[in-house]
């Protein structure tokens, strides 16, 4: 369906509104009069592996790479949009109700993935950690593959579990934040599909 000029021009504004939200992340990744810490026993047991750099750096282009195929392509763009944006809100509500934080342990290691954890821990600060929105947008997109019935939906699915994985052995997230962030993610994007008919 090709798209009018007018349509073109709203659906810019979007893509340039769910950018714009998605980077008041680094507004609300800072430290609050109370921070709460929601580290379980579960989370003593993971190692921190620092090659799950990777996949955990990977997720912002990969995840901008399907928003732009949605918007270029109009494939439920709206959907995912509004999605994004939702969980990206509903994030910094909580981040600003319940601040949490991840405590870091040093990193000594000198191989290459550990250097760039390193610069990880060195840039991005330790709070606004649950929900988790590495691995709530993540969700996002995985179950934006799925619910369009898409053929490369395992393959996204795959990323996803990879991402939500590395939050975990970066030690940059806990248990709770990776679990809370997956519902979240999940569930928004169910509900925008269920609200919005389809425009493919």
């Amino acid at each position: 369906m090709q798209r009018t000029r007018r349509e073109w021009i709203i659906d810019t504004l979007i893509l340039a509104v769910t950018f714009l939200v998605a980077e008041l992340y680094f507004v609300f990744n800072a430290p609050a009069d109370v921070i709460n810490n929601v580290k379980i026993a579960l989370d003593d047991l993971i190692p921190r592996l620092p090659i799950f750099v990777v996949p955990y750096l990977l997720f912002l282009p990969w995840l901008w790479l399907i928003v732009i195929y949605a918007w270029l392509k109009k494939k439920s763009f709206y959907q995912l949009a509004l999605s994004l944006t939702i969980v990206n809100l509903i994030a910094y509500v909580v981040y600003l109700s319940f601040q949490t934080i991840v405590p870091r342990d040093l990193v000594v290691e000198n191989d290459i993935f550990s250097n760039i954890l390193r610069l990880i821990y060195e840039n991005d600060l330790p709070y606004a950690a649950l929900p988790s929105l590495h691995c709530g947008l993540s969700a996002v997109a995985a179950t934006y593959f799925v619910l369009r019935k898409s053929k490369w939906a395992p393959a996204f699915v795959s990323m996803a579990a990879l991402v939500v994985i590395s939050t975990l052995f970066t030690k940059q997230h806990f248990v709770l934040d990776a679990i809370t962030g997956v519902i979240l993610g999940t569930g928004v994007t169910v509900l925008m599909f269920k609200l919005l008919p389809s425009n493919e």
